[in-house]
């Protein structure tokens, strides 16, 4: 009997030990904390950056984030509006938010206006609306009410999933259990963020794990989607299947969420984001798209008018003056992009009015490099590195 637990205990040393270490490793990179310690943390160390490796649970991060701050400014959208950043909205930088990646269809925009509780309502909400929410061929991917109930602490099942899946990225299981027992400095919460060296900051927005480009001669556009948003265009697959039409559904779904706002004395500005050249050109001239293409652009901003919000249809980059060194790929613009999308915004006085002293931060960006530089991938008051975009705004942009 002895003997034989010798060699069990034996056995079991091995896959004991991974157990222990990797929750050594999901509790000390900070993957598996729940949303308020996380909020904790960046608190104390605003430079902080928060993404998950194994699931990045978007929902539930950003909507606590919202409960958590009461921001009185709320960026609100898919991914492609995630680069507005705080330090854009002038003298109210400070009640900002960007809650992005926390919408993804237009039942997600329904249920988080009903659910949100009103002593947490908005002042304004900067919404993005992306094509394929009108496209009744795409469906939801998500529920937004369980996706929020997510992440105030990782269950026993998600520490399993979360050890398996580091036994199956052993490099980075090696890094981080490297940095473990270094006792290294955590400046990023998260796998993803510690391993890219992106994530979210404080103020929700998302910093890229991109590089500029040290010359300008190699600032080029390159599609970094797998696969490429223009192949998913040219082929109809994933966000673009052929749709002739926008889904009424859909738009009256749109409609709602409006008058909600409406009823709420929430300032709405609409926003649609931008695809690259390649992109926007295969979507106008491919007759599986074309008609649904034209149909979008036309009475998505014709609702937000109607409803006496004002909204802008950046799809093309050339319309406020950018061109596609400004994106990340084909559908995700940077910071620079939303910089000059917010100037044109501030066209309409009813924007000046609720972003005050928005334009004159915005003017000193574009006009004195040396002390607030704009790029084609950051935005910030101390980056002074990389090269200026190639040109300012010209143009016009439908408010």
């Amino acid at each position: 009997m002895r003997r034989f637990l010798t060699h069990l205990a034996a056995f079991s040393a091995l896959p004991g030990l991974l157990l222990l270490l990797g929750e050594a490793v999901l509790q000390g990179s900070g993957e598996v904390w729940p949303t308020d310690r996380v909020f904790a943390f960046q608190r104390s160390h605003p430079d902080a950056l928060y993404l998950r490796g194994i699931d990045q649970s978007f929902y539930a991060y950003k909507y606590r984030g919202i409960l958590e701050k009461h921001p009185s400014i709320l960026v609100a959208g898919s991914s492609r509006t995630m680069k507005f950043r705080a330090s854009m909205f002038g003298a109210r930088a400070n009640a900002f938010y960007n809650a992005s990646g926390m919408l993804n269809s237009l039942n997600d925009a329904r249920d988080f206006c009903l659910l949100l509780p009103a002593w947490r309502t908005p002042e304004v909400v900067l919404l993005g609306v992306d094509l394929w929410w009108l496209n009744e061929h795409v469906l939801p991917a998500f529920r937004f009410e369980s996706e929020i109930s997510k992440g105030v602490g990782a269950s026993f099942d998600e520490h399993i999933i979360g050890i398996r899946w580091l036994l199956t990225h052993p490099m980075i299981f090696g890094s981080e259990t490297i940095a473990l027992i270094g006792g290294s400095d955590r400046t990023a919460i998260g796998i993803s963020a510690r391993q890219r060296g992106g994530g979210f900051r404080l103020d929700g927005s998302f910093k890229s794990p991109l590089h500029p480009p040290h010359a300008d001669r190699d600032w080029v556009f390159v599609d970094r989607e797998m696969p490429p948003i223009i192949d998913r265009v040219k082929y109809a697959f994933g966000n673009f299947p052929p749709t002739d039409r926008v889904s009424p559904e859909r738009l009256a779904q749109l409609d709602f969420v409006l008058a909600e706002y409406e009823k709420k004395h929430v300032f709405v500005i609409g926003y649609l984001p931008p695809f690259s050249s390649a992109v926007v050109r295969a979507l106008e001239s491919d007759r599986r798209h074309a008609p649904f293409w034209s149909d979008f652009r036309r009475r998505v901003p014709a609702l937000f008018r109607a409803h006496g919000f004002p909204v802008i249809d950046a799809s093309e980059t050339a319309t406020i003056g950018m061109d596609d060194r400004a994106m990340s790929d084909g559908f995700h613009a940077e910071e620079t992009f939303q910089v000059h999308v917010l100037k044109a915004l501030l066209r309409d006085g009813r924007v000046q009015t609720v972003f005050p002293g928005a334009e004159a931060v915005l003017d000193r960006a574009l006009a004195s490099p040396s002390r607030l530089r704009v790029t084609t991938r950051s935005w910030s008051e101390f980056d002074v590195q990389e090269p200026e975009p190639h040109s300012t705004i010209s143009g016009s942009a439908a408010l």
